[in-house]
This record gives C-alpha cells, structure tokens and sequence, in this order.
C-alpha cells in the first residue's frame, strides 16, 4: 500500500491510515503520468529512400527503375503480324515490388490518390519512327487493375544535326492511374513492344547508322501524399502480454483486483486525419475475440485549408478502460490485436496533403482504482 501511493501522481481520494480496522476496504483513484512524446512526419520519412520531401515539405512516395527499355537494332525483327517495312522487339516484363505487403495485409478500408504520375523517361537515337505501348498491371492479393494505355509514338532524332533525343511520357490520373495506385498495389508490372517503321532501304543502310542505334527508357513512379481516407484501418496482432504465463496463484495483485485500469490521453494533433482506437483479446486456436476495449472517442484531426494543408491544431482528451470483463479474459487468450482507423479531414469528402513539419504532441496517463481488501 505505502508503495502503490507513495508512486508519483494524484491521489483523487485520502484515507487516514490510523483509523483502519483489520478489514478496511480502500478504493483510491490514481492517476500515473506515463508517457509524453511527440511523432512529426519528418521523423518518419526521413530514414525511408522511397520519401522524398520538395521545397515546399510537401512528402512524396517516389520509385524509380533504371534501363527497364534497353533497346538495340539487333533487337528488332519482322513479324507475320506486322506489314512489310515494319520492325517490332519486346522489353522484358519488370515487376517494382513497393515493399508494403506487410501494412497492406494489415489494412482495410479505403484510399484515395488523388494525384499519382508515372513517366517514362527515354534516349532515343533511331530517326526512324517508333510506336511503343507499354502495359502496365497493379496488383493487390488476387485483385488486378490494368491501365488501358494507348500506343504513344516517341521523339526521333533530326539526323545530321541530331545524334539522339531525350523526353519523357506522362502517366497520369487522366489515364486512370489514381485507380491503380488506390488499390493500392502490392506491386506493379511493367512491360510492352516497340514498332519500328522504316523509311526505307536507304535509310536502313546509310553509314550502318541503325546499327548503332540506341532506346533506352527508365521508369518513376510518383505519388504526392495527397490523397484521402475512408476509414482506413490498420491491424496488428502480438503475443498477449498481459498474461500470466507462470498461473501463480500466491500473487496478491492481479488484474481482477482493480475496479478499473484505464489509459487517459491527451493529443495536440496537426495531422489532417482523426484517429480511433480499439484493443481486442484473441485465442488464435479458436479463432475468437474474447473481450475487446475501444477509446471514448477519436483523436480530431487537424483542420485544413481548401488547398488541403492543415491551417491549426486540434487539442483532443480520450481515454482507453480496462473493464472486469476484459481483466476476467486475459488468461483466455493468445493473441492481443490493435486496431487504428483513420479518417481524413472534411468527412473523407475533401483531399489533403501531408507536409514534412506535420507532428501530434501527446501525454498519456494511467489511472487505476484498485479494490484493496485488508483481512
């Protein structure tokens, strides 16, 4: 007893030890500050190659494959599909895993990107024209999205003055490539053909030049966090940790002893989405949740702008309790799950953007109101 209140915190009810008899009953309320901390967006994507933060701290999500399209004469050849003077060669397919299986396995819910782009950047030295279509296929566990992209024909090389030209090719939403990231992709496969047209026996064999003759093609596929959410929840399961794994029965606190344990927290929040809590008791033999306890309310988001970009902070207080039946399941289960959902600003109706100096400031506290028996 001298321990448990002597800890550092609020003692919300007093007793006068002295006047105890031998069967005192006592149920003190105290409040333990726990923890206090801060998470910024910055602290997170800094340590991730794929992150990329512009001038304005707005972060992207970029991916880039070099040389995917590497491309000679010697790989260009006639076809019975093809009309006379035509030359056709295919790039091997490339699959870009954006190793997130993991959090996507653990997700449900939905996302929406509002403004993706991928670019095919080339180098191309053939002054005959080429024609390439390139496929490209999104997939997520057994769901597929293939962006139906029509042949686009490249810059050529003005010869003598020019010995090749560099450009690129814009992908984008206006080819439903939001769709696609949305899903969003485990991974997303590339591949394609290119069709050369010859202007002629001339052309083919002056100075050897097709020869020598080069494409070659990269890939960048980028995503600004500009997007919205629509109760996108995330789920993790650990080792239940609250169980007593050795069942001693000679411990004089157990869980059943308190009237209720329960976690208060406080958040200054400049994030753009609002977050729930919930924490379940799982027997993964029998594939049961046996008691579960969700926070009093969310975490508010910040409010945005009509740009999207958050204008203040939003200060919100919820708490997690511990209930007599979540303390009476803990030895029935294996397993702990926590479940976050999230939900942008504006209903999920509105699009916002995450910037780098974006953070959540947060205090937490534990109360517990033991019911302390002295025989």
């Amino acid at each position: 007893m001298i321990m448990v209140l002597s800890i550092t915190g609020c003692v919300k009810e007093t007793y006068d030890m002295n006047k105890l008899s031998n069967k005192a009953h006592l149920s003190p309320t105290i409040a333990i500050p726990v923890i206090k901390g801060d998470i910024s967006i910055k602290d997170i994507v800094e340590s991730r190659d794929n992150f990329v933060i512009d001038q304005n701290k707005l972060v992207y999500l970029v991916y880039k494959r070099d040389s995917l399209i590497d491309m000679s004469m010697a790989d260009f050849h006639s076809s019975g599909s093809l009309p006379a003077g035509k030359l056709m060669a295919t790039f091997d397919p490339y699959t870009l895993n954006l190793g997130i299986e993991y959090i996507l396995n653990r997700l449900t819910g939905d996302i929406f990107a509002t403004n993706p782009s991928i670019r095919l950047y080339y180098t191309n030295s053939f002054v005959n024209p080429i024609q390439v279509t390139l496929d490209i296929e999104g997939k997520r566990n057994t769901k597929t999205i293939d962006l139906d992209l029509p042949p686009f024909h490249l810059v050529s090389p003005v010869a003598p003055d020019y010995l090749n030209v560099n450009s690129y090719i814009l992908i984008d939403k206006s080819n439903t490539l939001d769709s696609l990231v949305s899903l969003p992709p485990e991974e997303i496969t590339f591949s394609g053909n290119a069709i050369m047209t010859l202007a002629g026996k001339k052309s083919l064999s002056a100075d050897n030049l097709l020869a020598q003759n080069k494409l070659i093609g990269s890939i960048e596929v980028e995503v600004p966090l500009d997007l919205k959410m629509n109760n996108l929840s995330f789920a993790d399961t650990v080792d239940n940790f609250l169980k007593d794994e050795n069942g001693d029965d000679d411990v004089q606190v157990k869980p059943e002893n308190f009237k209720y344990l329960r976690v208060d927290l406080t958040a200054k929040n400049s994030f753009p989405f609002g977050v729930s809590s919930k924490m379940s008791l799982y027997d993964s033999n029998t594939h049961v949740i046996k008691s579960s306890v969700t926070a009093t309310g969310i975490l508010l988001p910040a409010p945005v702008d009509i740009n999207g970009k958050v204008t203040g902070t939003t200060e919100t207080s919820t708490s997690i309790e511990f209930t007599s039946q979540f303390f009476n399941s803990i030895d029935l289960a294996d397993k702990i799950i926590f479940q976050f959902t999230l939900n942008t600003t504006g209903n999920e109706t509105k699009s916002i953007k995450i910037y780098s100096d974006y953070r959540i400031d947060f205090n937490t506290a534990l109360v517990i109101n033991p019911d302390i028996k002295l025989k």
